[in-house]
């Protein structure tokens, strides 16, 4: 029996969607933070070992385990699977890369965190990364999923990005993996750091990674020391956003994962949400519950498995529902205008 897919995987790209009655499974890669040879390590535990090549092939993940440091983080991979019962309008943040760039015009310490001197993050809430002389690391964007509404208070399943990392001098720092519903912190001069891994109920902010900052961090509950220099990396986007480091040899915090679920963690009453200097954009509660008719089940969380832009991949499984069964190939006419993968 043909099985009907999309891909998408351009950001910034606002891409909506009308799904027919069915059931859909949603396979989701958040981006990777950015890294002086453009590459990412695959997810590395807190004891430096590696996440093994053979596991990342199983979720068809594109990393693979580099030894040494100075490596932004690995995107994060979900999937779950949820029943539309009606035809249902759904809107894609596919996440953009972190970036590696250097910035001679910086200067001063001010220059370098001034914001046409800061390496841009990842769309779908990357952080930036301060200027320097010899370069830094932004973190990737959160790949995401909304439901009815294009908002942060409406997404419904988000894969964690990758946080950024420091210059390319020195051995001594990796930026955390997005993924999981407790993402990673980052590894400053190669000893990990966990206290600041955001998760469903914590993190810079809510949906964007944290920016670098010339001195201490503006949330509260970030990093409050400060440390001189340019080559400060941003945090990776995700469900929650990760922390930057505030520090000249470290990498910075990855997002985390989330999906609706008959047992997630949802945050109550007003959630605040900040741009990446903490700046407040937005204050609502979560728009679906856990009564919710979009819940997902059979959820799969593994993170630090993506390198580059994040992507989505939704794939029909059964386009049936009760006294009614529709040919797949109606799915088309619904999909009109977007890459199906047959």
């Amino acid at each position: 029996m043909k099985e009907y897919k999309i891909l998408l995987n351009k950001p910034s790209i606002h891409y909506s969607i009308v799904l027919p009655p069915g059931l859909f499974k949603f396979e989701l890669y958040g981006a990777s933070g950015g890294s002086y040879t453009d590459e990412v390590s695959s997810y590395h535990y807190e004891s430096g070992a590696c996440m093994p090549d053979n596991f990342v092939k199983l979720f068809n993940g594109n990393t693979k385990c580099l030894e040494s440091s100075n490596y932004g983080g690995a995107g994060g991979y979900v999937s779950g699977i949820v029943h539309i019962r009606h035809p249902t309008k759904i809107y894609a943040t596919i996440g953009g890369s972190g970036k590696y760039s250097n910035n001679t015009k910086c200067t001063t310490v001010e220059d370098c965190y001034s914001a046409e001197n800061l390496v841009p993050g990842g769309y779908g809430g990357g952080g930036s990364s301060g200027g320097y002389t010899f370069g830094s690391s932004s973190g990737g964007g959160q790949t995401s999923v909304q439901f009815l509404e294009n908002t942060l208070y409406h997404r419904v399943i988000v894969s964690g990005a990758g946080g950024g990392t420091d210059d390319y001098r020195g051995d001594d720092a990796r930026g955390g993996s997005g993924g999981n519903l407790v993402a990673q912190g980052w590894w400053n001069e190669s000893v990990y750091i966990g206290q600041y891994a955001a998760n469903s109920s914590f993190g810079f902010t809510f949906g964007t990674g944290e920016a670098a900052q010339p001195y201490v961090s503006k949330n509260p509950k970030g990093i409050q020391i400060s440390a001189a220099g340019g080559d400060k990396c941003g945090g990776g986007g995700g469900w929650f956003g990760g922390f930057a480091s505030n520090e000249i040899n470290s990498g910075c915090g990855g997002g985390s994962s989330w999906v609706l679920t008959q047992d997630a963690y949802i945050p109550q009453g007003l959630i605040k949400s900040h741009d990446e200097f903490y700046d407040l954009i937005d204050q609502q509660k979560y728009q679906f519950d856990l009564n919710s008719e979009y819940l997902f089940s059979e959820v799969q969380h593994v993170p630090g498995i993506w390198q580059g832009n994040g992507r989505l991949i939704i794939t029909l499984i059964r386009s049936c529902v009760v006294n009614s069964c529709a040919a797949k190939s109606n799915f088309k006419y619904y999909l009109f205008g977007f890459f199906i993968l047959s």
